[in-house]
């Protein structure tokens, strides 16, 4: 597994580190009150009750239209399995979405599925409508699908669906009903329909169950507000050096000011 992060893993970060020298507070000059104001309202917004799993989507189109309706409904983390096929936005498609959201990248199925399993999630996988669903119980429609738990959805290939292993490992499957003569919908607008009717629902639950923690919301804004300046990280790092430049002068002013006078005489001129 490869995470593009746009926030770092929990493991190794610096929990006890100054309010005052996080990213956001050292940019903030560089943003606009505007701006600072809605880095905070969109991280308040991010969840990671629901995500996404893409199994081998080949076309860039599908893949940039579906991480800018994930991103756009709130979803923080988008996984890409890549057996075949490798993970390539459409810029003028995903309008820079995928720099918002986290994309984790999976090798194998196998992976994928351990992965999300040690998050907790039930995994649901999307099949599209066909006559015996009318007899498959099993087979929930989109809007039957549970909140009272952390749930992926996983969506296949274009033309050939979900891999048989990644179908297998799905603790059930859902559709979207339609009642035309077309079979099924383009897998973007398939994940459109479903964000959609979740983050509705998700409006009436508490808060407290889908939203993400404080320190991750203040983990995000710092990264999207490195991200929000023209070479962020540079200009960060130019902004720590100088301050440590400057704690450095002060702490030496500090030290020959605390010192004891040397000379016999003390102040006295000879």
């Amino acid at each position: 597994m490869t995470k593009d992060s746009n926030v770092e893993e929990d493991k190794g970060k610096d929990k006890s580190i100054s309010p005052c020298m996080r990213p956001a507070k050292l940019l903030a000059p560089l943003l606009t009150r505007e701006r600072s104001m809605r880095l905070t309202a969109v991280a308040s917004m991010r969840t990671r009750w629901i995500t996404i799993v893409l199994d081998d989507l080949y076309h860039p189109h599908n893949l940039s239209a579906i991480i800018r309706s994930a991103e756009a409904f709130g979803i923080q983390d988008v996984h890409i399995i890549q057996v075949t096929n490798s993970f390539k936005p459409s810029q003028g498609i995903s309008l820079g979405a995928q720099q918002w959201v986290n994309i984790i990248r999976h090798d194998s199925i196998e992976d994928c599925i351990s992965y999300l399993r040690g998050q907790g999630y039930l995994l649901l996988g999307a099949d599209p409508p066909h006559d015996d669903h009318l007899l498959d119980e099993d087979t929930l429609v989109v809007e039957e699908i549970p909140l009272d738990h952390k749930v992926a959805l996983a969506f296949g290939r274009e033309k050939d669906g979900l891999h048989s292993e990644l179908r297998e490992a799905c603790d059930r499957l859902f559709h979207i009903p339609m009642v035309g003569f077309t079979e099924s919908f383009n897998v973007s607008v398939s994940v459109g329909i479903c964000l959609y009717e979740l983050r509705r629902r998700l409006g009436r639950l508490d808060p407290e169950i889908w939203m993400i923690s404080k320190e991750e919301q203040i983990e995000l804004i710092d990264d999207w507000a490195v991200r929000s300046v023209r070479n962020g990280q540079k200009v960060l790092e130019e902004i720590k050096t100088r301050m440590s430049r400057r704690k450095e002068i002060a702490d030496q002013r500090s030290l020959i000011g605390n010192a004891p006078d040397s000379r016999p005489w003390g102040d006295c001129e000879v």
